[in-house]
């Protein structure tokens, strides 16, 4: 194979692998709780989109019902987040709600979300 096509397909390979949609469709989730601040961090790696988001929710409220009155960060600085799944975190944000991720009930809480560095602005298939 010529270098040139190497580097094409190389290319072509990143930008394939790069797109929410062939991602893994799975999020990893760290939680990390800080007694001191009274906060729980929840650093969140993957891509998350509108699909899977009830999972970052399931564990957000786990973890508010476990240490209620703490700070919850979502952290996504590791994250790639769509467009879509960012405006809904901000306005749970806003409200001070965390959903269930199984129903339409909410709970509240101190929510903060630390912004991903790249929003993927694609047309999703929820």
């Amino acid at each position: 194979m010529s270098p040139l096509r190497h580097l094409n397909h190389a290319s072509r390979a990143r930008a394939y692998h790069a797109h929410p949609s062939h991602g893994d469709p799975r999020i990893k989730v760290v939680i990390r709780i800080d007694t001191a601040e009274e906060s729980a961090r929840v650093e969140v790696r993957g891509v998350v989109t509108t699909a899977n988001i009830r999972a970052l929710y399931v564990v957000c409220r786990r973890v508010t019902s476990k240490l209620a009155g703490y700070e919850l960060v979502v952290d996504l600085a590791h994250a790639r987040v769509t467009a879509a799944a960012f405006e809904e975190l901000r306005e749970h944000a806003r409200q001070s709600i965390v959903s269930s991720g199984i129903d339409t009930s909410v709970t509240p809480c101190r929510l903060r979300i630390v912004d991903p560095p790249v929003i993927l602005r694609t047309k999703e298939l929820a």
